[in-house]
Formats: C-alpha cells, structure tokens, sequence
C-alpha cells in the first residue's frame, strides 16, 4: 500500500470517527433537554400538589400535628384533613378565599383544631384586645367573596379555635349577609347546631358602607368572641350588626372586644327561632368597647341601638363602654315574638352591671311583652351601679318603661341627663323597684302613674336642678324617703367637672342610702369591672384619650 492511500485511508476513518462523535453529542444534547424539561415539568406538578394539598406535617406531639399552609395553599383541605389538636399555621400577610367550611368530624373532642398565624408575636398577647393599627399585618387574611361568607359551618361542627386571624369580605364583594356564618336559621333539632368555636384576637371588618350586614352570625351553641376587633358594619337602609343570634341556644361569651355596628352593635333576637322553644341563654356580654362613628349619623347609616335584646334568658351584660357619636340608645330591652311564631319569646334574668355610657338619646328602653304578637312577659332584670353621663336630648328619658315586666330593679346608678328620669307607657310593671340612684329631675322628673313603683323605692337623690319640685311640691309619684338637692354641689362630688364622680369624704349624703351604702354607683365596683384600656380612673365620666 502506497503510503498516500494509508493517509487517505486514515482521514477517511478519522472523518467517520468524528461523525459518530457529533451523533453522540447531539443525542446527549437531546437527553439533556428532554431530562430538563421532565424536570422542570415535575417541578411544576410539585408546586400544583403543594397548592392543593395541605402542607407536610411538620411536629408531631402525641397525636397532635402543627401544618403549614403557604400562601396559595389550600385550606379548606388543611381544615379537612386536620385532627382534634392539630394546629394549622397560616402565613401572616397572605390571604385565603372562602368560604371555608368548618366540617363535622366525628367523636367527641376536649381539643380543639386551631388555625392561627405565623406570627404570633406580632399580635396582642393572650387576654389582651387586638388593635388593628398595630397587629392586621401580622394577620393572615380569609375573605368572603359576593354574596357568601369567609366562615361557615356544617351542621353539629366543633372545636374550631380561630386566633389572629382577619376577616373582611373580598375586594370585589359587592354586598354580604354574614362574613362569619355561624349555625343556620332553619335548624329543627338542638343536636344539629355547631359548638365550641372560639374566635379570639381576631380582626373582623367590613370593607365599607352597605358591604356587609353583619359581622358575626352566632347561632351556634358554645361560642366564645373574645379579645378581638369587629368594625364597619353599618350602611343606609340595612339593619346591620356587628353580632347578631337569633336561633342558637348558647351559652355565648362577647368579652373585651372592640364591637362597633350599624343598625345594633350586638342584638339577640330579630327574627323567630325554627327550633320550638329555644331562646338563647346564658351570655356573657363583658369589659367590650362599643361605638358608633359619627359619620354614619344623618341618615348615612340606619342607627337604632347599641345593646339590644328581643330575646334572652340569663344574661350578663357587666364592665361595658357604651360610647356612641351617633346619638341613639344605648339598652333596648323589649321582648318580641318578631314574626308571630314564637310565643315562648321572654326576657329573663337580666343583669345589666358596672356599666358606662357616654352620649346616648335614652339609657334604657324597656317592654316587659310584646305588644304585636303573643309572648312571654319579662321578668328579673336588674340594673344596678351603671354610670350614664350626657344622656339627651330634653325630651328623652334615661328609662322608657313599657307595659307587663314582672320583678325590674334599678339601683345605685349615677346618671347626669336633661330629660326625664323615667317615662312610663301601656299597663304597669310589677314590683319595679327605683332605689340608691343619683338623677337630674328636670322639667317632669318621672313621667309615670302614681303607685308604679313600689315602696321600696327609696333612698335616691334626686336633683330638683329647675326648681320644679320646690315650686311644686313633693310628687306624688315618688315613694317617700328620697333626698332632693337643688343642685349637683349639694351632692358633694369630689370633682364633677373633670368626671370624678364620686362621693367625697365631706359629703353629707355618704351612706344615706337605703341599705346603708352610698347611693349612686360603686366606683371601685366599677373599676374592677371596666377593662382597663378603656377607662381612666377615677375620671370615669370622661372620654379615655
């Protein structure tokens, strides 16, 4: 072989060498991308199943599982699959689109499932009221959308604990009925309705006038809203409530939240319970801040009362602020079978306590039956060392007082008004019992038919400030054994004008009343009631700053 075909046939090798070198290249190159994609696909697909599951269970303590669930994640999931003493963590600043429906599981339980927030130390400390302007960014969010709710429940559902949490309705929600759906109103059975829920430091808002109707709808059996802001629930022609039962037996706890509403800033009662014979018992009703803007008066927003009941049996309204801009009344106490299908409707063992209002058109409204449809008549409601400042208008009355209440006792309030004590209206009450207060007489004093309230009706100051009883003589209304002063001076307040309204140690009048006591309210009584961060002590007369 000649030496130039051994180089030819070389170059001929080499060449065919170097094609199946850049076959081998190419079809690596190929694998590479296909193994490239597959991966990126997989990845996608994780990130997909991490969105509709709840995330891995990350601690286990005993049976108990802490989740995690990312923004984007699933919730109603999480809450599907979760056990009793499980924790679900929702990371703080996310939001999550309801409705979330809390499901019935079976068993009993003494452990609750708790969904709370990633950042517990950006929120108030347990036991202690949140403040949105400090704590909603350490919130995570669950929103209602259009005509729905952020929170429903399954019948007989339990065990649900709700902390640091907000609540409002979407952005794009045009109108809601309840932002929290709690129980339903067509429950025929007491075994059907949900309980032991708790919602605590939680914020709870609507998103603007006419948004939303009611914050809360609590028709449940045990149920705690505690330590948490409810707002904005208010709107023009729309009977709103920031908490509102109507067909739950109870018992419920309303204690130390900031609750400001519309129509009522709390109601019980309002429409007939579908369960025969149900009236929601046992409520508590403490140390909670209630308000109304003054820019949903003029018509802006309905407006008819702060505290009302139309329903109830053993409740417990104690250590309350009543401070509303928009003038209206501050208890309204009236006993009505709403649509005529509840003749079992009634009032009874009513304590109303150690409570302050400020700014109010009336203090209390009070009928003892309804007047429209068959009920019960009302009875045991006692009202006792409230403070009532700045009561008006002229033509108002601290006490509208109905027809038929059986047992109603009011003691040692201190009230500065400029209408009348008391107005009366239909038949009489019965053994209704007016003793230790300190009022203003003013133009009528009590507005009401001789021998209406009972003998016992005595040891009151009251404040002859128009001369109407000096010019007139005694009324004839009142039960001897009562102290009438010309004027607050006479009282011997220890600073009237700054708030400071109690008895002072010069006073002629300290324990004149008709058990031995101070007529007029306990002060330290309402100290100890009163939440702190609401009150200014011992100037309990005026406006916390």
């Amino acid at each position: 072989m000649l030496v130039s075909d051994a180089i030819n046939l070389s170059l001929a090798e080499s060449n065919a060498l170097s094609d199946k070198s850049d076959s081998r290249s190419k079809a690596f190159i190929a694998i590479a991308i296909i193994l490239g994609l597959l991966g990126v696909f997989l990845l996608l697909a994780v990130a997909q199943i991490r969105r509709n599951t709840p995330a891995t269970r990350e601690r286990r303590v005993g049976n108990s599982s802490t989740v995690q669930v990312k923004a984007g994640g699933n919730l109603q999931a999480a809450i599907d699959g979760a056990n009793y003493g499980d924790v679900i963590v929702l990371e703080a600043g996310a939001t999550y689109k309801g409705p979330i429906t809390l499901p019935y599981k079976e068993g009993a339980s003494d452990q609750y499932i708790t969904i709370t927030t990633s950042n517990l130390s950006g929120i108030a400390k347990e036991n202690e009221r949140i403040n949105p302007q400090l704590h909603a960014k350490a919130m995570p969010k669950i929103v209602g959308p259009d005509n729905s709710a952020a929170i429903a429940t399954a019948d007989q559902a339990h065990h649900y604990k709700f902390i640091g949490i907000e609540f409002s309705p979407t952005a794009d929600s045009k109108y809601l009925y309840n932002l929290i759906d709690l129980g339903k109103s067509d429950y025929k059975s007491l075994t059907q309705f949900p309980h032991d829920l708790v919602f605590d430091r939680c914020y709870i808002h609507s998103t603007g006038l006419n948004k939303a109707r009611r914050g809360v709808a609590l028709n449940t059996a045990r149920t705690d809203i505690i330590n948490s802001h409810i707002s904005g629930f208010a709107g023009a022609g729309d009977e709103t409530q920031a908490i509102c039962g109507w067909n739950g037996p109870g018992p419920f706890r309303i204690v130390n939240n900031f609750i400001e509403g519309g129509a009522q800033n709390i109601m019980f009662g309002g429409a007939d319970p579908s369960v025969p014979n149900l009236i929601p018992s046992d409520i508590e009703i403490k140390q909670n801040y209630l308000f109304k803007p003054a820019a949903w008066s003029g018509g802006v927003a309905t407006i008819k009362g702060v505290i009302e009941l139309k329903m109830g049996r053993n409740i417990t309204i104690d250590g309350n602020v009543l401070e509303s801009e928009a003038l209206t009344g501050a208890f309204i106490l009236t006993v009505r079978n709403q649509n005529g299908g509840a003749p079992w409707s009634t009032l009874e063992d009513i304590n109303i306590t150690n409570n302050i209002v400020r700014h109010s058109g009336a203090g209390f409204s009070i009928l003892g039956k309804d007047d429209a449809h068959p009920s019960q008549q009302a009875k045991r409601i006692r009202i006792a060392n409230n403070l009532l400042v700045d009561i008006v208008p002229d033509y108002a009355a601290v006490f509208m007082v109905g027809c038929c209440a059986n047992t109603l006792t009011v003691e040692h309030n201190t009230v500065q008004q400029t209408g009348n004590i008391m107005t009366c209206y239909g038949v009489p009450n019965s053994n209704f019992a007016f003793r230790n207060n300190i009022v203003h007489f003013n133009s009528y004093g009590f507005v009401c038919p001789v021998n209406m309230l009972s003998p016992d009706s005595r040891g009151n100051i009251i404040v002859d400030n128009k001369a109407q009883i000096s010019a007139n003589g005694y009324p004839a209304n009142i039960p001897k054994g009562n102290f009438i002063v010309s004027s607050l001076d006479q009282i011997g307040f220890v600073d009237f004008a700054n708030g400071d309204w109690r008895l002072g140690p010069q006073s002629k009048l300290k324990g004149k009343g008709s058990d031995g006591k101070n007529p007029g309210v306990d002060f330290d009584a309402l100290g100890a009631a009163v939440a702190p961060s609401d009150v200014k002590p011992p100037y309990f007369g005026r406006q916390q700053k």
